[in-house]
């Protein structure tokens, strides 16, 4: 034993050395502090976009034919508020009592004649079938009445969009006034079958490709001039579905679609098949859809003037002064409108006196006979 150690209060002199309790407690909260710390490090700055969640890589050469063409088939425009996504119906087959995707109280009193697409009579021309569409819906005009006299006939389209300017159409527009509905409107089948009621002659909006497309989209459904046949086909036909009982489709813009002979020869040869018209609405000039139509003897006609191009009640009157004076000169004319209030009201009251002063209101299938 040392002096020292005799001298000194035992255990002074010398450094306590850790536990093995505390050199634990110590490791284990060191330990927390590395997972508190380093996970929201890791999700923060890792370039794993998956965060964290399980992953699994497939080889795809393995599991398909090595000439397998993989990559993006189409990209479909953002579906809007209020319309819902459904199987593609089949065009001009809806019978009256079938449900309506948007409106589960539609009126089933009526009869409508119901077509079957696969049926092989209505792969013929249109022309020389009495089953066609644009005949069989066509409103009957007593042709010896209006002998002689110049004939206009007015489209309003836009319609179903807006139930309170719907409503207002069927209440102020005579039944010789021809209504185009568009494909996204709600109730679609009552209104249709309360617009034949009426009298009136009904036409499909179609939506078609504009120039600077998607930036302006026309909607859900829209034909595409870079889309292939049965894309095209396929949304055509959705568009058909919609509603029964008209004798043809008007464009809803369409300036790109249009010019494409390729694209617009698919077009015009579906309306062919199904016994329809084709109505354009005069909005392009490049448009070669009428000129396709009439190689392939589709029955077709281009407005001659877009009557609320300025939406002003007094412009309206004079685009309908001029449309009068088209008719005098070719012995008939075409006009289109929208669906707003303005157009609604002034062309009503231009109706009522049209009679009067030498001019024949007619729906829009009698001027395929001028």
């Amino acid at each position: 034993m040392a002096a020292n150690d005799l001298s000194k209060p035992l255990g002074q002199g010398k450094k306590a050395g850790l536990s093995s309790s505390k050199l634990f407690m110590l490791g284990a909260f060191s330990a927390l502090a590395l997972v508190l710390v380093g996970l929201p490090a890791t999700i923060l700055f890792s370039d794993n976009p998956n965060g964290g969640h399980p992953t699994a890589e497939v080889d795809l050469g393995s599991t398909m034919p090595t000439n397998t063409r993989v990559g993006v088939a189409s990209i479909r425009p953002g579906i809007k508020p209020g319309i819902p996504e459904t199987s593609m119906p089949t065009p001009l087959g809806m019978e009256t009592g079938s449900s309506d995707s948007m409106d589960s109280g539609a009126d089933n009193a009526g009869t409508i004649r119901v077509l079957d697409p696969s049926d092989p009579s209505l792969n013929t021309s249109p022309v020389t079938s009495g089953d066609a569409p644009f005949q069989t819906f066509a409103r009957p005009v007593n042709t010896d009445a209006i002998a002689g006299l110049p004939k206009i006939a007015v489209i309003i389209d836009g319609l179903g969009l807006s139930q309170t300017t719907t409503e207002e159409a069927l209440t102020l527009l005579p039944p010789d006034i021809s209504l185009a509905f568009a494909p996204y409107g709600n109730s679609l089948a009552r209104w249709a079958q309360r617009a034949r009621s009426q009298g009136h002659e009904l036409l499909v909006q179609v939506p078609m490709e504009p120039f600077d497309y998607p930036n302006n989209d026309p909607g859900p459904h829209t034909l595409l001039s870079s889309a292939n046949a049965d894309a095209n086909k396929a949304n055509l036909h959705w568009v058909l579905g919609r509603l029964d009982q008209y004798v043809g489709v008007i464009n809803y813009m369409g300036a790109r679609f249009s010019s494409d002979e390729v694209a617009g020869s698919e077009f015009i040869h579906e309306l062919r098949v199904n016994g329809l018209m084709y109505v354009e609405n005069g909005d392009s000039g490049r448009s070669r859809l009428t000129m396709i139509a009439n190689k392939m003897n589709v029955p077709n006609l281009r407005s001659d003037l877009v009557i609320d191009f300025r939406g002003r009640p007094s412009d309206i009157e004079t685009r309908l002064v001029q449309l009068e004076s088209i008719a005098q000169e070719k012995g008939a004319a075409l006009g289109v409108a929208s669906a707003f209030p303005a157009s609604i009201k002034t062309i009503s009251d231009w109706t009522q006196s049209l009679r009067k002063r030498g001019f024949a209101l007619v729906p829009v299938t009698t001027l395929l006979n001028q």
